[in-house]
């Protein structure tokens, strides 16, 4: 037997020595790059003035590299270091033209507004708790942003809250760990939504399959004209068909404000057809979710219509029968059927 116990100790930690490194490594010669980006946003005397102020409103415009990391989490930090997470009332917006490197917004905080004419790598809004994050294409960009990636992997990862708005698609597992962030998205790869707890979710684009997997709570709005959505076993019987009106009014605002954001042609065109696109969407919903408003058809449509389902899921059940395994599909996923 192998003695261990010279690995452990009984003695609890001292605190004041465990937190004496906080903030201490970040200017060591060891672990500076030099001068970043980020530096650009907290010495900034304007930005300075409103978050001592906690009030009015700091303006920038920056060109941004794929070597700039990380972007906002310095700034937020310094907020939440004097007002915690949702004492600051002023407003930080930047506007950064280029590409971004990794981790674009993680740790954004309320208050700080990010957008980018560009494209951002993986990781973007990470951590994320308010604020808002806004990715265009360039100015004078040709291509169709639905069909062109502007955002990586792994986005939102354990956001808590915020909100987002991408013109273009996005990589894979978009919305992992979502607990709480708003976000419009154009398009994505495999694993939309996974291990999503709250939050919503609204893809106006081609996604990948195996979505919702592991999702427990939240909303996903699929815009899906093809019929091709390809559920995670997790979640095949909670597909349901827009009928409550709170979630035709939710959908339609978010895509207003996705318009409002990034003057995006496909949620234009969506909203311009809204009677007929209306019916092409689907509204993922976990049990937990089951309750809402944006799923459950309110009582008096019911009482006005007897031939209104109780539950959005019984009308896609009767109308458009169970949902059918796909061939070979991944994890258990499932091709929906046709409406027609």
């Amino acid at each position: 037997m192998i003695d261990l116990s010279d690995f452990y100790t009984t003695e609890p930690p001292d605190e004041e020595q465990r937190r004496s490194w906080v903030g201490v490594a970040l200017n060591s010669p060891a672990h500076s790059n030099g001068p970043t980006l980020a530096d650009s946003l907290t010495s900034d005397d304007v930005v300075f003035d409103v978050i001592e102020a906690n009030s009015g409103i700091a303006e920038k415009n920056l060109a941004i590299t794929n070597t700039d990391r990380a972007l906002g989490a310095r700034v937020s930090g310094m907020i939440a270091r004097k007002y915690g997470d949702y004492g600051f009332n002023g407003h930080i917006n930047v506007n950064f033209t280029g590409s971004s490197g990794q981790s674009f917004g993680v740790f954004l905080i309320q208050g700080v507004h990010l957008r980018i004419a560009g494209d951002c790598n993986d990781y973007v809004g990470k951590g994320m708790s308010g604020g808002s994050i806004v990715a265009v294409p360039p100015e004078g960009s040709s291509f169709e942003p639905h069909e062109n990636v502007i955002a990586g992997n792994t986005c939102l990862y354990g956001a808590t809250g915020g909100k987002v708005y991408l013109n273009g698609r996005v990589g894979e597992r978009f919305g992992v760990r979502n607990a709480g962030c708003q976000a419009v998205i154009e398009g994505s790869g495999d694993h939309l939504g996974e291990y999503m707890t709250n939050g919503v979710i609204v893809s106006i684009g081609q996604i990948g399959r195996n979505v919702a997997a592991g999702m427990s709570g939240g909303l996903l709005y699929v815009y899906d004209p093809d019929d091709s959505l390809r559920l995670h076993d997790d979640n095949k019987e909670n597909a349901f068909r827009i009928r409550a009106p709170a979630a035709e009014s939710h959908l339609h605002t978010l895509l207003e404000e996705h318009v409002e954001q990034t003057n995006s042609p496909r949620a234009k065109a969506i909203l311009n057809n809204w009677a007929q696109a209306l019916g092409h969407f689907w509204l993922v919903a976990p049990i937990s979710e089951q309750e809402s408003d944006k799923v459950r058809i309110p009582e008096e449509t019911q009482m006005a219509d007897p031939a209104t389902p109780l539950m959005a899921r019984t009308a896609l059940q009767t109308l458009l029968l169970r949902p059918k395994r796909s061939a070979g599909g991944w994890g258990g996923s499932v091709q929906l059927p046709s409406r027609r």
